[in-house]
């Protein structure tokens, strides 16, 4: 039986350290007997005055070579390059841009896709409206678009890509959406067809107990209160700042890029940024710290956050960790066992109150098994065929 072929049209590249749904999804297909091409949003010559080079450097090896292969040849990772890409700046905000920079690209990307063997597929699938430059050329079968946050409250999201992303919803076959909150947005673009596909985790990958601690937390005194994941403008620095004064016996641990942390976070002795750490890590520094914190700024960046179905409230809750997190719509809607809370004291409150009471890891563990990404992946297969 000939096997089937996707691609994945993502806004983050393949071995990112913000591992979002469409990686999941990807390495799901593949789990399901799919071959995957992951192709990212582009790379230009621009983003090297941004600095992050670490990060670049990633990327511009996965353009240079060509792509490169991973999960034992099944899946092919791609980043391509243009002279011009979308962003929400002078020349790049134009609608031409956003609907045309894959003319710019070197080599052609389709070209590229031909060589690695998905010139022709039987789901397109993308996360982002970039793609629109050059995926409909590719021939396919079907078509998705996943709406997994407001884009357009994100700063690079120029007004062009805002009214791009009523056009790839109406294209494609059908828009799925990660949170409730999202349905009306969904609903406003006018897709063909439209479904709730929530966010999962990869369970069996957190839920492995890792006996030995990472070499960092020999130095850090414990109780650990630690957060994982991206800390951008949505990320409560005050919030954070409060409870590590308030917690001076409370390690607090923060494990992704820290640059905006580095600026906005208090210096105290208590507070440890590790900087970001590969996906296959992340369950030893959670399984060996005592609380997992979700402290997002619901306040100042309410239409951002309203819109999250985080992953790590399942990662946590894989490792055994009780969650402390702030409340939205689609933390309560969701009934997990996380504390919610609503102001800095109730949060500080929460801490001390998962610290001192043991934590039900059976109970825990078994809330997050039953969003395992295999599932959301059988759900996803399930809404195509019935296209």
């Amino acid at each position: 039986m000939k096997k089937k072929k996707l691609i994945v049209a993502s806004a983050n590249h393949w071995h990112s350290p913000f591992q979002v749904g469409s990686h999941h999804l990807a390495r799901g297909f593949v789990n399901a007997g799919w071959d995957v091409a992951f192709v990212s949003d582009p790379l230009s010559p621009w983003h090297w005055l941004g600095g992050n080079y670490t990060r670049l450097q990633e990327r511009y090896r996965l353009y240079a070579d060509g792509g490169r292969w991973d999960l034992d040849g099944r899946l092919w990772a791609y980043v391509p390059a243009a002279l011009l890409t979308p962003h929400n700046k002078p020349i790049l905000k134009s609608s031409w841009v956003a609907r045309y920079w894959s003319r710019s690209a070197w080599p052609r990307i389709e070209s590229v896709l031909h060589q690695a063997g998905f010139g022709s597929v039987d789901l397109v699938y993308c996360d982002s409206v970039v793609p629109f430059s050059w995926l409909p050329h590719v021939p396919h079968k079907k078509s998705l678009y996943r709406i997994a946050d407001q884009y357009a409250a994100f700063d690079k999201f120029s007004p062009a890509m805002v009214e791009l992303e009523k056009v790839v919803a109406q294209w494609v076959d059908a828009v799925v959406y990660a949170s409730h909150s999202l349905e009306d947005h969904a609903k406003s673009l006018r897709p063909r067809n439209l479904a709730h596909l929530p966010n999962g985790v990869n369970f069996d990958h957190f839920s492995l107990e890792r006996p030995t601690a990472p070499k960092e937390y020999g130095s850090i005194p414990k109780p650990i209160a630690t957060y994982v994941g991206a800390m951008d403008v949505w990320f409560d620095w005050d919030l954070v700042n409060f409870s590590v004064e308030r917690l001076p016996h409370v390690s607090f641990v923060l494990i992704g890029p820290d640059e905006r942390a580095r600026k906005a976070l208090k210096p105290a002795r208590n507070l440890f940024l590790l900087g970001s750490r590969p996906y296959h890590e992340l369950p030893i520094y959670l399984q060996h710290a005592n609380v997992g914190l979700i402290p997002f700024d619901v306040v100042h960046y309410e239409n951002l956050v309203r819109s999250i179905h985080p992953l790590k409230l399942y990662e946590y809750l894989a490792c055994g960790l009780p969650v402390v997190a702030v409340d939205w719509d689609e933390l309560r809607w969701l009934k997990s066992p996380a504390r919610l809370t609503h102001t800095q004291s109730e949060f500080v409150e929460s801490i001390r109150q998962s610290l001192a009471t043991p934590p039900d890891k059976t109970s825990l563990k078994r809330y997050a098994a039953d969003k395992d990404w295999s599932l959301i992946v059988r759900q996803l297969i399930e809404i195509l065929d019935c296209l």
